[in-house]
């Protein structure tokens, strides 16, 4: 299935179950978003997910602790870190901000050395812990992303690695889908790790669309600025070029089955 697999979060047990079911029985990824500390759900989440093999990782509170903050939130870091572990989760994604950072000229140098210091803090809890961390583009262009990694390539950081959504890069950027596939395939060759959110959106705003809705809005045809493959198209070319990546699907929980089974079946 090319590791495409499923997004959860920790509330809502009751509703958590089909899914983990599904995704633990087929042993497809899981990625848990660790933002309301909800008991009943992260006891099911461990209880399902640690020690069976399936591919987990987990997705921080961005809007807490980002690479904007490390020097300050070292503490909710490891925290993250500590309870993903129990989960069975390899990995974390973690945002750069959690807002927009500047675009000034004069001021993208002093911003990079901020961002590289704290991902340099945050390489040293990693290697402490025995864990790594996924960049995730958010509000900036692949430009913004390309001096990033090249700056942490030069650092020599190795538990730092690269997120991509496929919807912030379609609503955030205005380059084309190519283009930042054609940016990962840099990354792959420079030694970084990759990982997936997958979604659609109408070029607005950040939506979270299952294919269903995307073809009930009409927009799962191919565009002409940004996705030349529609959907399901984007989501199987991601597969295509980078099998060996776990590909994540950020839609709601009560589409994320027939959302998953509809892109794996050629017919649909």
């Amino acid at each position: 299935m090319n590791k495409f697999g499923f997004k959860v979060v920790d509330e809502r047990a009751a509703a958590l179950g089909p899914v983990l079911d599904y995704a633990v029985d087929r042993g497809l990824p899981v990625e848990v978003g660790l933002y309301f500390s909800d008991r009943d759900a992260l006891a099911l989440l461990e209880r399902r997910l640690a020690d069976t093999g399936v591919p987990v990782n987990a997705h921080s509170d961005h809007g807490r602790y980002h690479a904007f903050n490390f020097d300050r939130t070292r503490g909710l870091l490891e925290e993250h870190i500590r309870l993903a572990r129990q989960l069975g989760s390899a990995y974390s994604i973690v945002h750069t901000g959690a807002s927009p950072m500047t675009q000034r000229p004069s001021r993208q140098s002093a911003l990079f050395r901020l961002l590289v210091d704290n991902l340099a803090r945050a390489e040293d809890l990693c290697t402490a812990l025995d864990y790594r961390l996924h960049l995730e583009n958010v509000y900036h262009p692949l430009a913004f992303y390309r001096e990033l990694f090249a700056a942490i390539q030069r650092q020599g950081l190795r538990r730092i690695h690269f997120c991509f959504d496929i919807g912030h890069a379609k609503i955030w950027s205005s380059e084309s889908l190519d283009d930042w596939l054609n940016f990962l395939d840099e990354l792959v060759r420079e030694g970084f790790a990759l990982h997936f959110h997958l979604h659609a959106n109408r070029g607005f705003a950040d939506e979270h669309l299952a294919l269903a809705e995307a073809q009930a809005l009409a927009i799962a045809e191919p565009d002409d600025y940004y996705n030349p493959y529609g959907y399901p198209g984007a989501f199987r070319k991601v597969g295509e070029r980078f099998p060996d990546a776990v590909k994540i699907f950020e839609v709601k929980l009560e589409q994320a089955i027939p959302n998953l089974e509809a892109t794996i079946n050629p017919s649909s």
